[in-house]
C-alpha cells in the first residue's frame, strides 16, 4: 500500500513550526515537579532558555517575585478532572526581564486513557496587557475628570443659585447666553411696580433687630412668590420697598396685565403675611402699590470692580411717584393712564383723579384698581 506523505501528520514538525510557545511536562504537579520534557523553538525565543538548559527543570523556573501565584489555586483540581486550565501572570526570561504570559494547560492521555503528560500552549501578551493597563488608567482618569467636572458643575450651580438671590435670575441667564455681564444697556417697554409698607419706621420702632429681619424675610418671601407667579423680575429690595419690572430684561406677553394681576395677588397675600407676623406685631401690615408703563433703559451699570443690573428712566420715576400717592391709603393700587388703557377691559378700575407728579409740569390722570371687585 503506497502512502501519500502529503496526508501524514508529523507531530514534532508541527510543534516546532508553531509560533506559540509549547511546553510539555510530567504530571506530578507537586513541588519540585512537574518537569519539562519538551519545549519548541518558540519557547526558546520567548524565554531565552535553550532546550538543553530547560529540559528536566520545573516550569517554576519562569516564576519570580512579580508572579501572581494565586492564579494556580484551581490548576490541579481542573487538570486532574481532565479540564483545560487557563491563566495569565508575569513570568521571567533567562536574563531576568519580565513579560506577561497567557497560557492554557491541557491534559494528554495515552491510548489506554491514562493521563501521562500536560501540554501548555503559551503566548506573550505583554503589549496587550500594557494596552489594557493604559486603557484602564485612561478610564480612571476619565472617571476622575468627570467627577471633577460634576463637582465643578455642582459648585457652579450653587454659585449661580446664590448669585441669583442677589441678581435677577433672568439677568444671570442673559449674561451667560451672551458671555458678557457688561453688555450695553437697551431700551425696552416695561410695566413697573413699586410696593411700599405704610408707616414702616413707626411699625418697627419697638422691635428687636432679629424681629425686623424676620418681618422683612416673611414679607419679601411671600411677595416674591406672587411676583414670580406673574413673570415679574424683582429689580431690588430697598428697606421695605419692592421694585419689580414686567418685560425687562426679557419681553413678556401683556406686561401691564401681568403687573396688575400681580399687584392684586400681593394685596391678597397680606392675609398670609399678617398671620405669620402675629407673634411680633400688634397691628397688621398695610401697603401701597403704584404701577406705570413706558420706555425704560435696562442694563448692567457700574465699574470694572462692581456692576449692578438697573432699570432707569422717567417711567420708573413716575411709577414711584404714583406709589407715593398711596401714603395715606390702605392697601390701594394706583395706576397710570398707560396701564389703565391696557387693563380696564379686564380688571375693574376707576378714575382716582388728577395728580401732580414731581418733575412733570402738568397733572396726570391716575386710576385705582378696585380690588374688592376682583
Amino acid at each position: 500500500m503506497n502512502v501519500d506523505h502529503k496526508f501524514l501528520i508529523n507531530a514534532s514538525m508541527m510543534l516546532e513550526s508553531m509560533t506559540e510557545s509549547i511546553l510539555i511536562t510530567t504530571t506530578d504537579l507537586d513541588a519540585p515537579g512537574p518537569f519539562i520534557v519538551y519545549v519548541n523553538a518558540a519557547f526558546e525565543k520567548m524565554t531565552g532558555y535553550k532546550r538543553h538548559e530547560i529540559l528536566r527543570k520545573s516550569p517554576r523556573i519562569l516564576q519570580g517575585p512579580k508572579t501572581d501565584l494565586n492564579i494556580f489555586q484551581d490548576l490541579k483540581a481542573k487538570v486532574e478532572k481532565g479540564e483545560i486550565w487557563m491563566g495569565r501572570t508575569i513570568n521571567y526570561r533567562k536574563d531576568g526581564s519580565t513579560f506577561h504570559m497567557e497560557w492554557s494547560i491541557t491534559p494528554i492521555y495515552d491510548d489506554s486513557g491514562k493521563l501521562y503528560q500536560y501540554l501548555a500552549v503559551q503566548r506573550e501578551v505583554t503589549k496587550i496587557v500594557q494596552t489594557e493597563q493604559r486603557l484602564k488608567a485612561a478610564k480612571e482618569r476619565e472617571k476622575k475628570r468627570i467627577k471633577e467636572i460634576e463637582k465643578s458643575n455642582q459648585k457652579l450651580k450653587q454659585t449661580l443659585s446664590l448669585f441669583s438671590k442677589y441678581v435677577p435670575e433672568q439677568v444671570v441667564q442673559k449674561a451667560l447666553r451672551e458671555q458678557d455681564v457688561s453688555s450695553a444697556s437697551v431700551r425696552l417697554e416695561a410695566a413697573l411696580l413699586f410696593c411700599d409698607i405704610r408707616g414702616f419706621t413707626r411699625l418697627i420702632t419697638n422691635l428687636a433687630p432679629d424681629e425686623v429681619v424676620h418681618l422683612l424675610n416673611v414679607y419679601y418671601s411671600v411677595m416674591a412668590d406672587a411676583i414670580h407667579d406673574h413673570g415679574g423680575v424683582i429689580n431690588q429690595f430697598v428697606g421695605d420697598e419692592i421694585f419689580v419690572a414686567f418685560g425687562a430684561p426679557e419681553p413678556i406677553d401683556q406686561p401691564n396685565l401681568a403687573a396688575a394681576y400681580c399687584a392684586i395677588d400681593m394685596i391678597k397675600s397680606l392675609d398670609k403675611i399678617n398671620a405669620q407676623l402675629k407673634s411680633i406685631l400688634d397691628q397688621e401690615l398695610i401697603v401701597g402699590i403704584g404701577l406705570n408703563y413706558g420706555p425704560v433703559i435696562a442694563g448692567n451699570l457700574g465699574s470694572e470692580d462692581k456692576i449692578s443690573y438697573s432699570i432707569t428712566g422717567s417711567a420708573v420715576v413716575t411709577a414711584k411717584r404714583i406709589e407715593s400717592l398711596t401714603s395715606d391709603q390702605e392697601n390701594v393700587i394706583l395706576i397710570s393712564e398707560s396701564v389703565y388703557s391696557k387693563i380696564h377691559s379686564h380688571i375693574p378700575s376707576s378714575s382716582w383723579g388728577k395728580a401732580h407728579i414731581k418733575g412733570k409740569d402738568e397733572k396726570i390722570n391716575v386710576f385705582q384698581i378696585l380690588t374688592d371687585q376682583v
